[in-house]
């Protein structure tokens, strides 16, 4: 089974051909908006900073399951808000060869050998934040992080477990999410439903628009569990029912500044 979430293509890479998957359109090429400042100094936590293919920068940790950032004393609120703002000291590192977000607000505050991630705080900003990392890491991570993050970060019947660790796949698009997205009647101190866009990207046959380009991606779902988020995998998880297209992210309850 393979299928495409926001332009990054979650289990793609199968070998079952008579799955149903999404075809996911090439990025739209812009001039880098700037690299981060690059901290190669020997010994230091980053070997130095890149872009995503739009332009977007983030940073390459030393560490090859990423840097974990000081905190600071308070988390985000504990209220949703609309748009979501973004954590404190939000950062992208390339992790796998994908960006992933880190933050001195919500977490990670611990990443274990295993390139497991925890400590993620109990707010909308850390549900996102887990989700997207949980989601990178076993969908792009080396096999044993796979099971790892498989072991510890998510719910699910072994038999969607076991279609997850048998599907890696390699980045095929290194782009920093556009927005993030949680409705108000999805959003609890116990669950979340967080949604994830990518792009632009050219539009698809399928979905034309005005200026040419679409944005695609999809919701995941999470738990509070074990004092931890966790990704619900479910059928729709692993499934093209996951993709989602959008001409414009201008709904107000989009946030668009989370790079």
């Amino acid at each position: 089974m393979a299928t495409s979430i926001a332009g990054v293509g979650l289990l793609a890479g199968g070998d079952d051909s008579s799955q149903p998957t999404v075809a996911v359109p090439p990025p739209v090429l812009q001039e880098p908006s700037g690299s981060l400042p690059n901290d190669s100094t020997e010994g230091g936590p980053y070997t130095g900073s890149d872009v995503d293919v739009i332009g977007r920068g983030m940073r390459v940790p030393a560490d090859a399951n990423g840097h974990v950032l000081e905190q600071t004393p308070r988390t985000s609120s504990s209220r949703l808000t609309q748009p979501i703002s973004p954590p404190q000291g939000l950062e992208w590192q390339k992790v796998y060869g994908v960006p992933m977000p880190f933050s001195t607000s919500d977490g990670p505050t611990s990443m274990s050998i295993d390139g497991v991630p925890s400590g993620f705080s109990r707010t909308p900003q850390g549900a996102a934040l887990a989700t997207l990392q949980i989601l990178m890491r076993f969908t792009y991570g080396p096999r044993e992080v796979r099971q790892a993050v498989l072991d510890s970060s998510v719910i699910g019947s072994a038999e969607l477990k076991q279609i997850v660790f048998n599907a890696p796949s390699e980045p095929r698009y290194q782009t920093v999410p556009a927005a993030v997205q949680i409705l108000e009647d999805r959003y609890s101190q116990d669950a979340a439903s967080v949604r994830w866009m990518f792009g632009p990207f050219p539009a698809p046959e399928e979905f034309p628009t005005t200026d040419g380009t679409v944005y695609h991606g999809g919701a995941i779902p999470a738990v509070w569990e074990e004092g931890r988020w966790k990704v619900k995998l479910t059928e729709a998880v692993v499934s093209s029912e996951l993709s989602d297209f959008e001409e414009y992210l201008d709904d107000p309850r989009w946030a668009t500044t989370w790079f």
